[in-house]
């Protein structure tokens, strides 16, 4: 098989969907039997080709700053490079443009068309942009992006997602494609070993003391107007420093909030996943008050690291938690409820609770286990679509040789 992504979501400056791209080509690049192909936006086309992997970088337009995001716009390039690779699947990482390129640049070819539901943006992208609006408006444009929602997924071949709110989610939308596939953590990399004395006191921590941490991006969708609500109290636990780190819309605010403290610092967002891993390690309990996460995967993270989690009791980070009993939920939105569930971990065995979530995530997840499967569903799939078009695929041949030739 020869699977091709397509992500605008993919940034180089980091994120959840770079760190699922990242280890797909890891998978990738081990496997005999298998193709891939990523692209991705960028200022200009380029290539990049190792033995089972091409990367292909097409001109996108700035809609992110900080970090950078691009949204990919080179239709020419895209039809290109789809009617040279010939690939199987095509799974589509972001819906606002990708998915209408991708189906403009496959005419004449028939390949399985996936979209991935990375972000859960009708609600957690859109709903914020129209909150001062009166409410039937705001109603009226959420419900717009929502049937958006429905018409793109729905008319893909299957829709990836990766925990059980978003499906449930999507069915509500009408979308009955759906297939779960969890996503994956290192294991080795996000370990309680990492564990580093030394990083704990270069943040002025004393042995005794707890260190709260959030690590994420700063913006409203991931709960960081609870989190900042929630800092005053936070900062007055009993031997505990409060450690956010990130970057994002909201930057200025959480360093303007955090001043006011003597017991909150800020960090720059962290590149490097063996340093991050050794700040997840050296923590006590880890946030995660985001309540529209599709899966949460720093909060995997955090557990594979050992750490008990606060987290808010909705949206796919929320499961994992539950299913791992390695923390405790508070009411999304609630910044008391937040702090209680901060206050109950540290009161408990916090270590104990943070050894039960590693256990159970290291016997659950990992990313050969999500590639497995997602391998296994596109086979389903390619079989599927070739037994109800088998006049497609000789024609498709005939396209490719005549494209070839020109």
């Amino acid at each position: 098989m020869k699977l091709c992504d397509i992500s605008s979501f993919y940034s180089d400056s980091g994120g959840g969907v770079r760190t699922y791209h990242e280890q797909k080509k890891r998978f990738f690049s081990k496997s005999q039997d298998h193709a891939y192909v990523l692209i991705i936006p960028s200022t200009r086309f380029s290539v990049e080709r190792s033995d089972r992997i091409t990367i292909y970088r097409v001109r996108g337009f700035v809609v992110a700053r900080r970090p950078v995001y691009r949204q990919i716009w080179d239709l020419f390039a895209l039809r290109r490079i789809l009617m040279q690779e010939r690939p199987d699947v095509i799974e589509i990482g972001s819906c606002y443009l990708d998915n209408w390129l991708a189906m403009a640049s496959t005419l004449g070819c028939a390949p399985v068309l996936a979209g991935f539901y990375h972000a859960d943006f009708p609600d957690s992208y859109m709903a914020p942009a129209v909150g001062g609006f009166p409410k039937p408006i705001a109603k009226r444009f959420i419900d717009f992006w929502k049937r958006y929602v429905r018409f793109v997924y729905g008319s893909f071949d299957v829709t990836c997602v990766s925990s059980a709110y978003v499906q449930e989610k999507l069915m509500s939308y009408g979308i009955d494609n759906t297939h779960k596939v969890p996503l994956g953590v290192d294991t080795d990399r996000f370990h309680p070993r990492h564990r580093s004395l030394e990083l704990r006191r270069s943040m002025g921590l004393q042995p005794e003391e707890r260190l709260i941490l959030y690590v994420g991006r700063f913006s409203s969708e991931k709960g960081i107007d609870t989190l900042l609500a929630a800092l005053p109290a936070l900062a007055a636990v009993p031997e505990s420093r409060v450690v956010l780190v990130g970057r994002g819309p909201l930057l200025q605010k959480v360093e303007q909030r955090a001043q006011a403290f003597e017991r909150v610092t800020v960090l720059p967002h962290i590149d490097d996943r063996d340093t991050l891993a050794r700040l997840y390690a050296s923590a006590d309990v880890f946030l995660s008050p985001g309540p529209y996460e599709t899966f949460g995967l720093s909060t995997l993270e955090a557990m594979a690291s050992g750490l008990p989690v606060a987290v808010a009791a909705q949206g796919g980070a929320a499961e994992l938690v539950q299913a791992a009993k390695g923390g405790a939920l508070f009411k999304p939105g609630s910044a008391d409820d937040l702090v209680a569930a901060v206050t109950k971990l540290i009161s408990a065995d916090a270590p104990k609770v943070g050894r039960q979530a590693r256990q159970h995530v290291v016997a659950t997840y990992s990313w050969d286990a999500t590639f497995r499967s997602m391998l296994t569903l596109y086979q389903h799939k390619m079989a599927e679509k070739r037994r109800r078009h088998p006049l497609v695929y000789p024609q498709e041949q005939a396209v490719y040789r005549r494209f070839r030739t020109t």
